[in-house]
């Protein structure tokens, strides 16, 4: 789940269950979440990079917003009796057209017609969510490489990846 600061008596803290930005695929049929409380991660561009170098800012190539599978919670603060919401991405195995930005993983894309079943409270059982979880690169990306993540300023040339036929 998100890192959320959480409020305690010697200020900010994050909850140590609900840490990680990701869910992996491998794992994420575990939570109670995925068959629960699935939700949709809208962006217009997210950032990758190999061991902290080299980052690329990937965008769909046709200016489009990525639609990310993800699993949220609710959660309450022990400290304030605040109640939190935190999500996560679902993230799969690297891609092999990106395997040059980023080989370990990659967000799970959700295709455009996904939304109805994908957010379905009635869909439980997840066996029929599986197709989801199956790597895809659904549009085109703009790759551009950056200085720093959190800065986003271009320090090359952008190029295109291509989606997989």
């Amino acid at each position: 789940m998100v890192a959320v600061p959480a409020k305690t008596e010697i200020g900010l803290s994050q909850h140590r269950d609900y840490f990680s930005v990701n869910a992996r695929y491998d794992k994420v049929r575990k939570k109670p979440e995925y068959r629960h409380r699935r939700c949709i991660v809208p962006a217009t561009a997210f950032v990758e990079s190999q061991d902290g170098k080299h980052p690329h800012l990937l965008e769909p190539a046709d200016g489009r917003a990525f639609a990310f599978g993800g699993i949220h919670k609710e959660w309450m603060v022990k400290v304030s009796g605040e109640f939190v919401h935190s999500a996560s991405i679902i993230t799969l195995p690297g891609i092999k057209p990106l395997e040059n930005i980023h080989l370990k993983s990659v967000p799970m894309w959700l295709s455009e017609d996904a939304d109805e079943k994908w957010l379905s409270l009635g869909v439980t059982d997840t066996v029929g969510l599986d197709y989801f979880l199956e790597l895809a690169l659904r549009c085109d990306l703009k790759a551009t490489p950056i200085d720093k993540t959190f800065r986003k300023t271009p320090v090359g040339k952008f190029f295109t990846i291509p989606t997989l036929n």
